[in-house]
């Protein structure tokens, strides 16, 4: 995401990011990435995946690869919830998606 930030921010989506990784960690890696974009660690507390029904799809304890676009009144109007903890979605796909919804 980081490397199309400037297309996603044209199109005028906002990046949040959240990790259920212990801060100890990724934080760092984070950093060295250099990711612009807010990434809300909580701290092993799977409550926020579990809520977007993303969390231990496959038995493995862990929250998939997910994107939401969510409108400014808070509603979820497109996802993508990954095959597994390292899916990705070009931010190509997103662009795509967000101008669908215009």
């Amino acid at each position: 995401m980081q490397r199309e930030q400037a297309a996603l921010d044209d199109a005028g989506v906002q990046i949040l990011a959240i990790s259920t990784d212990n801060l100890n960690g990724p934080a760092g890696l984070y950093e060295q990435q250099g990711y612009e974009f807010p990434v809300l660690f909580t701290a092993l507390d799977t409550s926020i995946p579990e809520q977007y029904g993303v969390f231990n799809l496959f038995g493995d304890g862990l929250a998939s690869a997910s994107v939401f676009l969510i409108d400014t009144n808070g509603e979820i109007v497109w996802k993508s919830v990954g095959l597994n903890y390292t899916h990705q979605v070009e931010a190509s796909e997103i662009i795509e998606q967000v101008e669908k919804l215009k």
